[in-house]
């Protein structure tokens, strides 16, 4: 699956995503809707998590082909400007349409947390469960 396909999916889910929360019908439909595209939002979310948290750590220590490779010091400032950028674009993903998800559901804020959490926790599970052991990751 390449990056491109993936960021598809997200992009045409985020926009499932802001079309229910825009439409209008039973409060209670449109809570328990908003809370299982949570689920399986933070869930992928929680998936891609460890990935971009690695890149980004590959970045932040100036190796960002992997472990096995040293770029250069005169390159470290820009490789850490690339993984601010990573780690930005990933926290405007991951909290403006957790936030408009949770108004426009009308989801107590308390559950609607613990919910994300655990779906989120459940994501990186199952990354982690279904890896290759012998793939070396950073």
């Amino acid at each position: 699956m390449t990056i491109l396909y993936v960021c598809g999916i997200l992009l045409l889910f985020i926009l499932a995503i802001l079309f229910i929360g825009i439409m209008s019908f039973n409060e209670q439909v449109k809570k328990y809707t908003m809370t299982v595209a949570s689920v399986i939002y933070n869930g992928f979310m929680g998936y891609i998590d460890t990935i971009v948290l690695l890149i980004i750590y590959g970045f932040f220590t100036n190796r960002p082909n992997g472990s096995g490779y040293d770029v250069p010091k005169t390159e470290f400032a820009f490789n850490v400007f690339i993984g601010i950028i990573i780690l930005i674009i990933y926290l405007v993903l991951l909290i403006p349409i957790n936030i408009y998800m949770k108004k426009k559901g009308k989801i107590d804020s308390k559950a609607y947390t613990i919910v994300s959490l655990i779906a989120t926790a459940f994501g990186a599970i199952i990354f982690w469960i279904f890896l290759d052991k012998g793939q070396i990751l950073f």
